[in-house]
């Protein structure tokens, strides 16, 4: 009887690392830099496109772009790109469709979130119907917010421009170039 409550909770303790590294890769000898989590994101979602912050800095500069924040309202309020819209992730489909299909006709439409795991949970979601409205692609940028700050591209809250970021929690701020600019309230 010893044994089998050992063999259990053994396999407890499996599971919990399993599930531990899964939610935080850099945990548990998981991915310790932003990189191998963009790469991690783009061999988990390869149907969708991954571009860089770059691109999409040129997609804003040139009006061709519907920029979608797939965070916490809390992260969202610390810091977004110029002229993204906050959505939840876990909003339905269907009410994603209803409430953002109209605006995506001719446009590419960029998920984004901390690290692209979010945003590509939802763009994987609704990729084919925003297509189906009329959207030239569907993309998450690759390394999310987190990647857009680390290169020093431009932020904004509600208040104007600002240099800092929502670290998500404390594992996944890890992954923060300028760790020092992270933040988990806005501005006063």
């Amino acid at each position: 009887m010893i044994n089998i409550i050992h063999r259990r909770r053994g396999v407890l303790v499996a599971l919990a690392m399993l599930l531990s590294a899964a939610l935080a890769p850099q945990a548990a000898g998981g991915p310790a830099t932003l990189q191998a989590t963009i790469d991690d994101v783009a061999a988990r979602w390869p149907e969708l496109g991954h571009i860089a912050p770059a691109q999409v800095e040129g997609l804003i500069r040139d009006g061709k772009v519907v920029l979608l924040d797939v965070r916490t309202p809390a992260e969202y309020q610390v810091s977004h790109l110029p002229g993204a819209i906050h959505v939840a992730p876990d909003i339905r489909s269907a009410t994603f469709l209803d409430r953002y299909g109209d605006a995506v006709k001719g446009k590419t439409v960029v998920f984004y979130c901390s690290v692209g795991v979010r945003s590509s949970r939802l763009a994987q979601r609704v990729a084919q119907g925003l297509k189906a409205r009329g959207a030239t692609a569907v993309d998450d940028l690759a390394g999310g917010i987190f990647a857009w700050h680390g290169e020093g591209r431009a932020l904004v809250d509600a208040k104007g421009p600002t240099d800092f970021v929502h670290p998500y929690d404390s594992s996944w701020g890890r992954l923060l170039a300028r760790p020092q600019l992270a933040r988990t309230h806005p501005r006063g």
